[in-house]
């Protein structure tokens, strides 16, 4: 959004991270004049809407990719869009759909990268998108809509079954700071009205979805974290996860800053429906075999979709670990397994940050895991490993 406002906005608070990079990288190349002094990031918009082609490598970076594609669609030159064989597995086809059915080019051989996208996108005054894959297509497309509506507004509407409605929620809150309308105008529309962004000083608050490990340590181990920079004012859907660990006889305090204090044990949870938090989903999936009983989760039919299929690869993971785990489409059934009971394993975490992140809560109590790559968290979270250890000794 700073990209595309004119004039300078100063960003406090992001994270140091590959992907956070990697957009800033992008950003560059399309003539975004990008600088960093200590924990400002000055962006000095509007990006070049030219004819230029322009090459542009967003690594391990599935938002930034999306959302590059929507910006791909402003500019008259052709955008050509690559990344790690990862992010090459991933579609792209509901939102290359959409931009070839109002005036852009796209040429990519399988639905995914890499892909050239030459636009300029037609002024209209609806655009359809298939919600059923990923959220983040539709954000790329609200993300541009103020710029290429016609004057009355754009109407977003989503067809088949919406995965991640809360991340649309925290699209609108965040370009509602920018100065633009956009609201829901039925629960499968979205209206955004024409408007230019608008620049300024803008703090962006803490990870919610890097927030559920260190929730689950103090749940899993009776210990209590306090979360500086995220309380009950977020718009992140993971946020929910604080009810999940309450669900767990954790006791979550909200008020300025979020407290997780851990219960002595933690509650089992037989049934719940992880839909609107997908991504905090493999946190409890790689929780469950320490809680009591059976955990059944639902709602997990976008997992197949992620940086890995993270319904059937940590499955993969914890039967290996000795764990009895079931699957369907979008559900998972995962046995309590004692830590003592559980086999040494080096976790396979195929590229995905959240694989380790997530398995590293099994491993605080199994002390039987390894992990093949650690530094795969450094797409989201270089310094995770340093912030768990720090909660180990400080126990």
């Amino acid at each position: 959004m700073a990209a595309l406002a004119q004039g300078k906005t100063h960003l406090t608070g992001i994270p140091e991270c590959d992907d956070a990079q990697a957009m800033i990288d992008c950003l560059i190349k399309l003539g975004v004049d990008i600088q960093t002094d200590g924990a400002t990031t000055t962006v000095q918009g509007p990006m070049d809407f030219g004819e230029a082609t322009v090459h542009l490598n967003a690594r391990m970076s599935g938002a930034s990719t999306r959302l590059l594609i929507g910006i791909a669609a402003l500019r008259k030159g052709a955008t050509h869009i690559d990344g790690h064989s990862s992010l090459q597995a991933r579609s792209n086809q509901p939102l290359f759909d959409v931009l070839q059915n109002h005036g852009c080019t796209v040429e990519s051989a399988s639905g995914g990268l890499p892909a050239k996208i030459t636009g300029p996108i037609a002024i209209n005054s609806a655009l359809t998108i298939d919600g059923s894959l990923s959220s983040q297509y539709i954000t790329a497309l609200l993300l541009i809509a103020p710029l290429t509506c016609p004057d009355s507004g754009q109407l977003v509407k989503i067809s088949g079954d919406l995965v991640s409605k809360p991340y649309l929620d925290i699209t609108l809150n965040e370009m509602s700071k920018c100065g633009v309308t956009a609201h829901w105008q039925d629960d499968r529309t979205i209206f955004v009205a024409k408007n230019s962004y608008q620049n300024g000083p803008r703090t962006i608050e803490g990870d919610a979805t890097a927030a559920t490990y260190f929730s689950a340590l103090a749940t899993l181990h009776g210990g209590a974290v306090t979360l500086t920079n995220i309380d009950a004012t977020t718009h992140q859907g993971d946020y929910q996860f604080c009810e999940v660990v309450e669900a767990l006889g954790a006791k979550v305090e909200r008020q300025g800053s979020t407290r997780i204090i851990g219960p002595p044990k933690p509650l089992g949870i037989t049934n719940i429906d992880m839909v609107t938090m997908p991504d905090a989903a493999l946190t409890l999936i790689a929780m469950a075999p320490l809680l009591p009983g059976t955990t059944k989760i639902t709602g997990l039919q976008s997992l197949h979709h992620k940086e890995c299929d993270r319904l059937e690869c940590p499955a993969t993971e914890l039967r290996a670990m000795g764990v009895k785990v079931s699957t369907t489409t979008d559900t998972i059934s995962v046995e309590e397994t004692l830590p003592t009971q559980l086999q040494s394993h080096t976790l396979t975490t195929y590229h995905d940050h959240r694989m380790a992140m997530a398995f590293s809560l099994l491993g605080s109590r199994s002390e039987k895991l390894s992990v093949d790559d650690k530094t795969v968290v450094n797409k989201t979270y270089p310094h995770y490993w340093l912030d768990y250890d720090k909660l180990r000794t400080s126990k």
